[in-house]
């Protein structure tokens, strides 16, 4: 059995969905023949280029624009069109891609690569080729949904509504198996252990801030406000690949003498750790970045969401009241406020053990198993 897993760039969620798929494929089919390859960087350097820096430079710098058009082409119409014939037009590339690893079964975690398979189905390119689309967000889109798709994997069951409703997709190919995460975000842990392995305090109340995929610096702000307003408070900071906000925030920790109930960390593997320890995470949300929080039953205080996936993330959350959304302004009070909370903040962890979905990449597999030996549709 041959697998095919199409990531890409443009943020860290789909090459992390991509990633925890082959690991659960591993472990689970060690049999089977598993690729993971960069579906728009296989098209070229320059298509590449455009869509992942095109999408990097708007949402940092305009990021009501990107919001604009997330929206517009969310609707049927020339915009929409316009992007799905854009995508199909690079198919033919795709398809040396595909032609060099024979899979029984691709599957897509970006919506651009979900339209060139699309069209490579219409065109008889794929006659015995199964294939499956992931949507990596908690909302879906109208560019994640083309014709000839076996089958449509969300976040959670509400996405297979508006998957119906608004875009016509046949129920019975939708799968709300929720977003693919490693195992170590759901296996139990023991917090005083992981704590003391980290020269942490099992018993404090500890909240964990990330900076993001794209280096946010806003998270510079919000660790002194709730550094000098909480002297109880034992914080962990993850600043990703961004030195000079480490920098700055090793400063910050130094003038606020700090040290002792400061964790300050630059780019980790064991992200997985520090949520466990936690007892609020403080972050973007991205896709992923949700659903491994929600994995660990983490409840999450949301900062600066970009217009487009991220707002529909935040949405979500809030309906189901497995978060806080803060800004520049209020943050440190808002958070200040939930931890003195202890009934509402565990009500929000119980929210988030409801949400989680840890078998999903486990549920993905068998999927793909069952496409891939039976053929025809499950």
């Amino acid at each position: 059995m041959k697998i095919l897993i199409f990531s890409a760039s443009t943020g860290g969620g789909h090459k992390r969905a991509a990633a925890a798929l082959e690991d659960a494929f591993k472990r689970l089919q060690p049999e089977a023949e598993v690729t993971v390859v960069d579906g728009l960087r296989a098209i070229g350097k320059m298509y590449d280029n455009t869509a992942v820096k095109g999408y990097y430079f708007l949402v940092k710098n305009a990021p009501k624009v990107y919001g604009g058009m997330y929206e517009v082409t969310d609707r049927d119409n020339i915009a929409y069109k316009a992007v799905m014939e854009l995508n199909a037009a690079q198919s033919k590339k795709l398809l040396e891609e595909i032609e060099r690893h024979q899979p029984d079964v691709i599957i897509m975690c970006h919506a651009f690569v979900t339209a060139m398979v699309s069209k490579l189905k219409e065109k008889g390119k794929l006659p015995d080729v199964k294939t499956i689309a992931l949507i990596t967000d908690f909302d879906a889109h109208r560019t994640y949904v083309a014709p000839n798709i076996d089958a449509y994997v969300v976040a959670e069951p509400q996405m297979a509504a508006k998957l119906v409703e608004e875009y016509g997709v046949d129920e019975s190919i939708i799968y709300p198996l929720g977003i693919p995460t490693f195992d170590k975000f759901s296996i139990p842990v023991s917090r005083e252990e992981l704590s003391r392995r980290e020269g942490l305090s099992p018993d404090k109340t500890t909240v964990l801030l990330m900076a993001g995929s794209f280096g946010v610096t806003g998270v510079l702000d919000i660790y002194k406000n709730l550094a000098q307003g909480n002297p109880d408070l034992q914080l962990i900071v993850i600043t990703g690949k961004n030195g000079k906000l480490l920098e700055k925030l090793d400063e910050a920790v130094e003038e606020l003498n700090a040290r002792d109930r400061t964790k300050l960390l630059f780019y980790v593997t064991n992200v997985e750790d520090y949520m466990h320890i936690s007892d609020l995470i403080v972050t973007k949300p991205g896709g992923l970045t949700v659903a491994e929080s929600l994995a660990c039953h983490l409840p999450l205080a949301i900062y600066n969401a970009y217009p487009g996936q991220e707002q529909y993330n935040v949405n979500f959350l809030l309906q189901q009241n497995a978060a806080i959304a803060v800004d520049d302004k209020n943050a440190s009070e808002e958070i200040t406020r939930l931890l003195q909370d202890p009934a509402r903040l565990n009500e929000m962890r119980e929210n988030c053990k409801l949400l989680a979905r840890p078998d999903a990449a486990q549920d993905m597999v068998n999927l793909a198993v069952r496409f891939a030996t039976e053929g025809d549709k499950p």
